[in-house]
């Protein structure tokens, strides 16, 4: 019983380690300086006849007295759209990654909706017999495209270009799950082991679980620890990138939160050097004062 035990504080440790490390780096992207806009246009809470030539409500007259945005719906739902099939990785398609990437994404959120029935069943004491089906489409679909892309990347010269060590080694350990998936699935068609070893991480109460499911549970804990610690996690940054960067046309006002912050990074020190650069200055006055005199080569 010393392994079922391990397991079980496996389960709650990698699912600590996993929201509190996520927390963390949330807070870490919240407390960064002002990004540099890019308000790419169309922005989506724009109207539809603005979106239609990428208008923005700063072509009307005495736009700053009027009130702008009621509704961040439209922007959350154009964000759905990438998660749920990836809109941008098909419009931008140059290395055919878009079939495989939405298979392995799907195989990951069917993935994740099978251990959320497993607890559901579990909480209840029903079994709604949902799990094999659900968990067998996840794990094909996961397996079939972390291996497509792995195998894109070391097949395509260009692409391999942007391909780390790293980058294998995360395809790898995500095929990895899905495959050891595979094998516990042909080996426990009615997921009774995953779901008993579920309800042992719930209820605190060690039993018995078929050992290929105790392996592929642990190698998942694995990376729910590691996962944080890596690229993986880029969903986290989706919102902050989508809302705060590339759409953000607000006008700034005096005393706001964001006109607070800019005079905050405009008092910090220039620490690099360059002939238009004076020594010792801060962003502030480097603006108001450039060290050239008037005429002077640049």
């Amino acid at each position: 019983m010393a392994f079922e035990w391990f397991m079980i504080v496996m389960g709650w440790l990698s699912l600590g380690a996993f929201l509190a490390v996520a927390t963390y780096k949330i807070t870490r992207v919240t407390a960064q300086p002002l990004n540099v806009r890019w308000e790419v246009y169309p922005v989506p809470h724009e109207s539809k006849a603005r979106r239609e030539y990428g208008g923005s409500y700063m072509e009307e007259v005495d736009w700053a007295a009027k009130a702008t945005h009621p509704s961040r719906l439209p922007g959350l739902l154009e964000i759905a759209k990438e998660v749920v099939y990836l809109k941008r990785v098909r419009e931008f398609n140059q290395y055919g990654l878009w079939g495989i990437s939405l298979a392995m994404h799907w195989g990951l959120y069917l993935g994740l909706a099978t251990i959320g029935l497993a607890v559901i069943e579990t909480l209840l004491g029903v079994t709604f017999g949902l799990t094999p089906l659900v968990a067998g489409v996840a794990f094909t679909l996961g397996a079939v495209g972390s291996l497509a892309i792995i195998a894109k990347r070391l097949t395509n010269a260009e692409l391999g270009l942007y391909t780390v060590p790293a980058d294998l080694f995360n395809l790898g350990w995500v095929a990895a799950l899905f495959i050891l998936g595979i094998i516990g699935g042909l080996m426990d068609t009615t997921f009774a082991g995953y779901r008993a070893y579920v309800a042992s991480v719930l209820t605190f109460k060690p039993v018995p679980v078929p050992p290929i499911v105790l392996i592929h549970f642990l190698v998942l804990e694995l990376f729910f620890i590691y996962m944080p610690f890596t690229k993986i996690i880029h969903y986290i940054g989706k919102y902050f990138t989508f809302e705060q960067t590339l759409w953000d046309d607000a006008f700034k006002t005096k005393g706001s939160a964001a006109d607070n912050k800019v005079l905050q990074q405009l008092g910090y020190p220039v620490t690099w050097n360059a002939p238009h650069i004076v020594p010792g200055k801060t962003w502030l006055e480097q603006a108001q004062a450039t060290g050239l005199e008037e005429g002077a080569q640049k």
